[in-house]
């Protein structure tokens, strides 16, 4: 099993991610909290996607050894591509907050959003983690 469907290794990013939302709320004038809403909420929506493939395609997840092959599993699956989708949608909306965001284009915006993003998203999808595991030892 690769080691970003670990519960530790999700734990890093997540202690990684909420590090840096943090230091973007804390600097400067602070992030947009009605952006950083929003950003949160897709995140949560990805993830509760991304619970969902994890635990419909055990096995297959199970067996992935790379990046590569866990990107597969999860686009394999319509909420696995619900979620890469919400992903890319996010990144979009960066890209777009970027050139068009005006006041709300601001450093602390932008990797704040990516940051809360990225932490309600594993956090959404650390259950399944731990389902991952505990079917793997049972075998």
């Amino acid at each position: 099993m690769h080691y970003t469907l670990t519960p530790r290794g999700n734990v890093m990013l997540m202690a990684l991610m909420a590090t840096v939302l943090a230091v973007c709320i804390f600097t400067g004038s602070g992030p947009s909290l009605l952006v950083l809403a929003g950003f949160a909420v897709g995140g949560v929506i990805a993830g509760l996607l991304q619970n969902n493939a994890l635990r419909r395609h055990t096995r297959q997840f199970q067996t992935a050894s790379s990046a590569l092959q866990v990107r597969v599993v999860l686009i394999s699956s319509v909420p696995g591509k619900g979620a890469v989708a919400l992903l890319w949608l996010a990144g979009v909306t960066l890209l777009l907050l970027l050139i068009y965001g005006g006041q709300y284009a601001t450093i602390q915006t932008v990797v704040g959003s990516y940051a809360v993003f990225s932490l309600a998203r594993e956090a959404a999808s650390f259950p399944a983690l731990f389902a991952l595991r505990s079917s793997r030892r049972a075998q």
